[in-house]
C-alpha cells in the first residue's frame, strides 16, 4: 500500500483531453513497487473523461480551465508533498521499478539535485525511433562532459528535481515554450545534475506521427538553445519559439 501522505515522489502532470492515454499512464504508475508516491494532476478543462479516469486511479486533481502547461506544473509543485518532484506527461509509460531506481540514484548520490533519462518511443515510426535514440545518446554524452561544456538537456516528458532546489529556481517560466529546457540550464548552474540511461521511460510518438517528421522537427527546433546557449538571443530562435508557442496548446490536444 503506497503512503500518499508522506510520499517519496510526487508525480506532477498537466492534462488536457487525455482520455486515450492517461489510463495506461496511471496503470504504469500503479505498478511501481516499494516506493511511496502521489499523483498530482492539473487539468486545463478537459471535455472528455480525463478527470473521471484520474479519479478512479486515486489521483489528486485540480481543474483550472484555460491554464497552460507550465503554470500548471508550478501549481502542481506547490500542492505536491514529495521530496522529489517528477514532472512528466499523460502519454508517458513508466517501466516497472523505475521509481525505485530514481530514489536509489538520489540516495547513492547525495549531491544530485536533478536527473533525467531517455524517452523511448513506443509507437513512433522507425525513423522516429532512430531519431529519438540518437537524440538521447547526444543528451547522455553532453551530461557527462566537464563544465563549462556540460549540458543538461531536459524535457518535462521526464524530469526529477529535489523539491528544495526546484523551489530555489522560482519554478518554470510560464511565458516561454522552452521553459522545461531552460529549467535544465538553471539546474545545471545550481548543482549536480545527470542523465542516466537506466532511468528511462516510454514516450508516445503521436505528435511526430500526426505532424510528420519534418514539421515535428521544425516545431522543436528551438530546443537547440539547450545546447547552444548563445542562440537564445538570436531573432530566428525567438521567431521559431513564437510560432511554436502559437501551435503548442492545440498540439497537446492531439
Amino acid at each position: 500500500m503506497h503512503d500518499e501522505k508522506n510520499p517519496n515522489i510526487s508525480v506532477i502532470v498537466p492534462t488536457l483531453n487525455e482520455e486515450k492515454n492517461i489510463r495506461m499512464f496511471l496503470e504504469s504508475i500503479g505498478e511501481q513497487p516499494s516506493v511511496d508516491f502521489e499523483t498530482v494532476i492539473i487539468d486545463g478543462g478537459s471535455k472528455d473523461s480525463t478527470s473521471k479516469i484520474a479519479e478512479a486511479h486515486n489521483a489528486k486533481i485540480v481543474v483550472l480551465p484555460g491554464y497552460g502547461e507550465f503554470i500548471s506544473r508550478n501549481i502542481g509543485a506547490k500542492i505536491a508533498k514529495g521530496s522529489l518532484l517528477l514532472f512528466t506527461c499523460a502519454d508517458i509509460i513508466f517501466p516497472r521499478n523505475v521509481f525505485r531506481k530514481i530514489v536509489d540514484k538520489f540516495e547513492k548520490y547525495p549531491q544530485l539535485i536533478a536527473l533525467s533519462g531517455p524517452g523511448l518511443p513506443f509507437d513512433a515510426p522507425f525513423i522516429g525511433r532512430v531519431e529519438y535514440a540518437i537524440y538521447d545518446l547526444f543528451r547522455y554524452i553532453l551530461a557527462k562532459l566537464p563544465k563549462p561544456l556540460k549540458r543538461f538537456s531536459t524535457s518535462t516528458n521526464f524530469l526529477v528535481v529535489r523539491r528544495n532546489y526546484f523551489e530555489k529556481t522560482g519554478g518554470f517560466l510560464t511565458d516561454d515554450i522552452n521553459a522545461d529546457g531552460l529549467m535544465g540550464r538553471k539546474l545545471l548552474d545550481m548543482g549536480e545534475v545527470d542523465f542516466f540511461m537506466d532511468t528511462n521511460v516510454y514516450a508516445s510518438g503521436r505528435r511526430m506521427k500526426n505532424m510528420g517528421l519534418v514539421a515535428f522537427n521544425r516545431h522543436y527546433l528551438y530546443a537547440l538553445e539547450n545546447v547552444f546557449f548563445f542562440t537564445s538571443n538570436f531573432g530566428l530562435t525567438k521567431s521559431i519559439k513564437l510560432n511554436s508557442r502559437m501551435k503548442h496548446r492545440k498540439m497537446h490536444e492531439i
